[in-house]
């Protein structure tokens, strides 16, 4: 799985050095309980959500470069609770990498995934980080990579609150685990939902088949959650239901743009043409060249 491990991920976000020494746009806004962390482009606009307990808390993954990670660490310390527990619902390095800077800030913090889930990131995790890493200036990333624990049970208790794992389905990777939070009425659709950025289709692209994608949007959309925190948008977007009409509409616009094209450069501005002002531009390209190997 080459996923965000070749070289041209440093295209994708410029000058990296420079890049990781920003501050992004922190979206400290309360989500009943929790807070949500929103990273910068360097970072893939990634969501990242903090569970509140009146003591404790509990993270929904863990950011991609270190700077973001950082930044991650001291909203949760400015909360003042003890980070509990570390969710990873999938295997992508943008969910991940940022573990162990999450982990030296919070040491008695013990990272968990789906079993599933954590039998891909132990098989993958190591090679990505080492090209990914490898080909960054130092400090853009954390300098090791760590593996989740096997969450053995379907769930996490946050002070006699519970945190539902939903069992693995498909998004943009095979096996993603979202997280509902029913006291909270609250849903991390993680990247099964997308809304203002374009959708890394790579993996989806290889096989042709969006089918299960869009029966996971329609799977968490039944759940009925008032708030719904999608993997990947831009800062100020919406965390409602409307994230996932967001996401059809771009499989749609996908579909569209595939059957019409007959070459990569036309598949290319296919999908570009009405989606200029979309974040994480970076994976049109990567999508284009699944789709037109070679």
């Amino acid at each position: 799985m080459e996923l965000l491990s070749r070289r041209t991920i440093l295209q994708s976000v410029g000058a990296f050095g420079a890049a990781a020494t920003l501050r992004p746009d922190i979206a400290h806004a309360a989500t009943h309980g929790a807070e949500l962390f929103t990273s910068d482009e360097a970072g893939l606009l990634v969501d990242s959500v903090v569970v509140l307990g009146e003591r404790g808390a509990v993270l929904i993954d863990a950011q991609f470069t270190a700077a973001n990670a950082g930044l991650l660490a001291d909203m949760i310390a400015a909360t003042g609770r003890s980070l509990e527990s570390i969710v990873i619902t999938h295997m992508h390095p943008d969910h991940l990498l940022g573990l162990p800077i999450l982990l030296d800030r919070f040491p008695a913090a013990r990272a968990y995934a789906q079993a599933d889930v954590q039998a891909v990131i132990a098989q993958v995790a190591a090679p990505m980080h080492a090209e990914i890493a490898g080909n960054a200036p130092a400090g853009v990333f954390a300098d090791r990579v760590v593996v989740p624990e096997v969450l053995a049970a379907d769930h996490l208790m946050l002070e006699g609150e519970r945190i539902e794992i939903l069992p693995p389905m498909a998004g943009d990777t095979a096996l993603i685990t979202p997280v509902h939070i029913p006291s909270l009425d609250t849903l991390v659709a993680t990247d099964i939902a997308y809304v203002d950025t374009h959708l890394w289709m790579e993996e989806v692209a290889a096989t042709d088949d969006i089918a299960p994608w869009r029966a996971s949007v329609a799977a968490l959309r039944a759940i009925g959650a008032g708030t719904v925190i999608p993997g990947h948008r831009k800062m100020g977007s919406p965390n409602d239901a409307s994230v996932f009409d967001a996401t059809l509409a771009y499989l749609d616009h996908w579909e569209q743009a595939r059957a019409a094209a007959a070459s990569a450069e036309e598949f290319r501005a296919r999908l570009m043409a009405g989606t200029e002002d979309l974040g994480f531009a970076f994976a049109v390209d990567r999508g284009v060249a699944a789709a037109f190997p070679g």
